[in-house]
């Protein structure tokens, strides 16, 4: 039995994503036994591949939006938000959990609309080429509008890449599972991540708050593997006193990571986060 890592043709692809990748690498990965291919898949065992590739100098200019295609037998490509390109190693890293067919790729998306965010126009367009968050519409972002609930519960299991068993069959009362955020409030539910309201509903129409957004993405990160210590105080903060307690730990540690940013030296742990906001979040866990 060996593993089998090699360079294949785009020839069996569509035409369009055969544009998209032009001369970029795209490898074939796969368990063989003899000569025969293993399927193999297992989300509790993800697989670090790097990849050695020399980008443009146009792609340097921008290395955040060199992405990771996964294309499957159908020849559709998806992209796998993890991965990136490492400079000091010369190649584009990526994690997966299953072998497959992957692709490199540069992808410029943007929007017409970020004239008066330009600290949040890099996040928001790399977000945007791992298609973790999208307009509102084909070329407005709308930043300053505030996002609900629901829509950033969808945007934490895409950025984090979270999975559930489904074994959780269970939902709250308001979610019909009909609705198109159903599948990621049913993993953040199984994994403790979205806890809801003593009446067992989620509300997730309603705009959410930088503390509870703050309280998923710990929550988040903890089911995802990574190690929260919080530590310090937030003591230089005017309004830290008018955090609830049970947010207290969380925005102690995005704080201190500088996932999170005060605003004019308060937490505003009422506010509701806006579109902008999110995606330079997602963007700082994303780095992490």
């Amino acid at each position: 039995m060996s593993i089998r890592i090699n360079k294949t043709s785009t020839d069996s692809l569509d035409a369009g994503t055969r544009e998209r990748i032009g001369n970029r690498p795209v490898i074939d990965l796969n368990v063989v036994a003899g000569d025969k291919i293993i399927i193999w898949n297992n989300p509790s065992a993800p697989v670090t591949v790097s990849i050695p590739y020399t980008p443009t100098a146009e792609e340097l200019s921008n290395p955040d939006l060199i992405v990771v295609w996964y294309i499957d037998g159908k020849g559709n490509a998806t992209p796998i938000p993890n991965g990136r390109y490492e400079a000091a190693t010369q190649s584009v890293v990526f994690q997966m959990t299953h072998f497959s067919t992957y692709a490199v790729d540069s992808v410029f998306k943007t929007f017409g609309d970020l004239q008066n965010v330009p600290m949040a126009k890099q996040a928001i367009d790399a977000m945007a080429a791992r298609e973790v968050i999208k307009g509102m519409t084909e070329n407005s972002f709308f930043p300053a509008a505030s996002i609900k609930r629901a829509d950033f519960i969808a945007l934490l299991v895409r950025a984090l890449e979270l999975k559930g068993t489904g074994g959780n069959k269970t939902m709250f009362s308001d979610i019909p599972n009909s609705d198109f955020y159903y599948h990621e409030l049913a993993i953040t539910k199984e994994l403790g991540i979205a806890t809801g309201f003593e009446d067992h509903t989620f509300r997730p129409n309603r705009n959410i708050s930088r503390q509870d957004m703050m309280v998923m993405i710990v929550r988040a990160l903890e089911a995802g593997g990574k190690p929260i210590e919080a530590s310090g105080s937030l003591a230089a903060y005017s309004d830290a006193a008018g955090i609830s307690g049970y947010a207290k730990d969380s925005v102690l540690f995005l704080v201190k990571s500088e996932v999170v940013n005060g605003k004019n030296d308060r937490i505003a742990p009422n506010d509701t986060l806006t579109r902008a906001e999110a995606a330079v979040i997602l963007y700082r866990i994303w780095n992490l």
